[in-house]
């Protein structure tokens, strides 16, 4: 007699069921695993952006004798010479001059190719397309994109609980998406002796303008600026 051995195994059906079942799982955790961390990612490098821009900052103070009021004169006007201030405090691989407006001789950081070009190119987090960016902007070593801003040379512009020179915009991953503020866009304002990140001292309250999914209208987005510094 001989002996007869019972083979087990899966059918062809059971291991296509099975095989489509993984793709399935893996189709979904995917996604959330890249999606967080991606998010994690770009709030660590805004948060080694914001250090060394507040060195930036308290340089640039110190080289004008302890106060940014009247060191870019013209108000709007002086932001090339605001931007320039920076350049020559950060590592740079490119510079572009801002329109005639701004002080420069050029045609904007989005034209002359620091910044986000076209129509709807760059978001507030709420959705709302922003286009062209004219003034001034700077690339960093790092990839990053600078946008800069001089609201009055003196430094008397109301912000929250403080008055301000001008502000700064830093997209951190560069021309990658999703270009959109409190995701991969942050900035702060520049007092007559520091840089203030947006949703601290009273301006942008983060809990109405760092809300995401949110379309309310005012949730740009900037309030995340200063919420994700501390988290």
């Amino acid at each position: 007699m001989k002996n007869k051995t019972s083979q087990k195994g899966f059918t062809l059906a059971e291991t296509l069921i099975v095989i489509a079942i993984i793709g399935i799982i893996a189709s979904i955790v995917t996604p959330m695993l890249f999606g967080t961390t991606s998010d994690a990612e770009l709030k660590a490098a805004w948060k080694k952006q914001y250090s060394d821009l507040s060195q930036a900052t308290q340089l640039i103070v110190v080289d004008n004798g302890g106060t940014l009021a009247g060191a870019f004169s013209g108000d709007v006007a002086g932001t090339e010479d605001f931007k320039n201030a920076y350049a020559s405090k950060l590592n740079i691989i490119k510079d572009c001059s801002g329109t005639s407006t701004y002080g420069g001789t050029g045609t904007g950081a989005s034209e002359e190719g620091c910044w986000h070009e076209g129509a709807n190119c760059w978001y507030y987090l709420n959705g709302t397309g922003i286009n062209d960016a004219i003034a001034p902007g700077l690339i960093l070593n790092n990839g990053s994109l600078m946008y800069f801003y001089i609201v009055k040379s003196d430094c008397s512009a109301p912000k929250g609980d403080y008055t301000r020179c001008g502000y700064v915009h830093i997209d951190v991953n560069g021309f990658k998406k999703p270009n959109t503020f409190g995701k991969d866009i942050f900035g702060g304002s520049i007092t007559s002796n520091a840089f203030i990140p947006w949703g601290a001292r009273g301006a942008y309250d983060p809990s109405t303008t760092c809300v995401d999914g949110s379309t309310a209208s005012d949730n740009y987005g900037h309030g995340c600026s200063a919420k994700y510094l501390y988290e």
